[in-house]
């Protein structure tokens, strides 16, 4: 708390200092989990550039890059008390706040068709109902949400099947259903904040991690292990919220504004994605020419799936009494869209 304290003076002080700047530019805190150059960052970066050519440079979007203002917790407790605009939340994060967010924790939950889950993401009745009620009893209001691409294991022994993950310690998120998840393929999972985890691999405190190609390339995973496996078991997904006391109080124009601009780069981010992860694929190649790149067939991708079956019963046990209801009605959703898009 003392911490948060901290962390709120000095944004506003900082808010003084840019009002004394000027007294024209409104700016609005926008915080990322992940650093320049990530996913995250671009996006953030398209959203700042749409922003100020709407309002032709009246409103100004400052962009805190991962660490700047603390822990992805306080972020998200800034956020709520309106010190800052906007900030990503991952649902592993969040299933703390917010615990039926945690449905996007299930391996295998999303469609392997990226229009499937354009659909779903931009506007899905469970996302954009359902679960943004479930924020706002929480103070917070859910914006959007996107995918950042796939989650890739880097890791120091090849896996191929869950048996592969006998006693090997996986670094999740501190999220309780990443655990679970984890433990239902097999792995002893090991929470641990982003920032500790290349050390973690380097000095081998755990085996393995998970995270989209932008991140292991920023982060430089990929030196300090020696297998990337795509199970394609996971699309890493994200959220943006912003204070609902905040929002609330902006005029009709200004929400709008910001809930169709995000919108917007959304959509714009999700048809990027296939081309950024090539181009950061390409890099980590080039660093490490010698990598063993491991890409699951569909049936040892089936043997994951079937152990992640027991993490949908943990997601209802575990995410309070309109968990079950949730799953359900996205499992719905994703099914309907799979019959009329294909699956893959």
């Amino acid at each position: 708390m003392k911490k948060i304290q901290l962390l709120k003076q000095t944004l506003l002080a900082s808010v003084l200092t840019a009002a004394c700047a000027t007294s024209q530019a409104e700016t609005w805190k926008y915080a990322l989990e992940e650093v320049k150059g990530d996913i995250q960052d671009i996006y953030a970066q398209e959203f700042k550039k749409r922003i100020a050519e709407k309002t032709n440079g009246e409103v100004d979007v400052d962009i805190y890059h991962y660490g700047t203002l603390g822990t992805s917790g306080d972020v998200t407790e800034l956020t709520a008390i309106d010190a800052i605009q906007f900030a990503n939340a991952t649902p592993g994060h969040l299933g703390s706040f917010v615990p039926e967010v945690q449905l996007f924790s299930i391996p295998f939950i999303l469609s392997d068709n990226p229009e499937v889950n354009k659909a779903m993401l931009t506007g899905s009745d469970v996302i954009f109902n359902d679960l943004a009620d479930d924020f706002e009893r929480r103070g917070i209001q859910l914006i959007t949400m996107y995918p950042e691409g796939d989650q890739v294991w880097t890791t120091s022994k090849l896996i191929e099947s869950p048996a592969d993950f006998k006693n090997f310690k996986m670094r999740v998120m501190v999220s309780p259903l990443l655990l679970e998840s984890y433990k239902d393929f097999g792995a002893s999972p090991t929470a641990m904040p982003f920032s500790d985890v290349y050390s973690g691999l380097q000095l081998n405190v755990i085996d393995g991690q998970e995270n989209p190609l932008s991140s292991i390339y920023s982060m430089k995973f990929h030196e300090v292990t020696d297998y990337m496996i795509w199970a394609k078991h996971q699309q890493f997904t994200t959220s943006i919220i912003t204070g609902s006391r905040w929002f609330n109080g902006l005029s009709e124009e200004r929400q709008q504004l910001i809930q169709e601009t995000f919108k917007e780069v959304s959509e714009w981010i999700i048809d990027e994605i296939p081309t950024l992860e090539a181009d950061f694929l390409a890099k980590i190649k080039q660093d490490k020419p010698d990598g063993n790149f491991i890409f699951l067939t569909q049936e040892q991708r089936n043997a994951f799936k079937d152990a992640a079956k027991a993490t949908h019963q943990k997601y209802i046990d575990m995410s309070g009494p309109r968990a079950e209801s949730i799953l359900a009605k996205f499992l719905a959703e994703r099914d309907a869209l799979e019959s009329r898009l294909g699956s893959n």
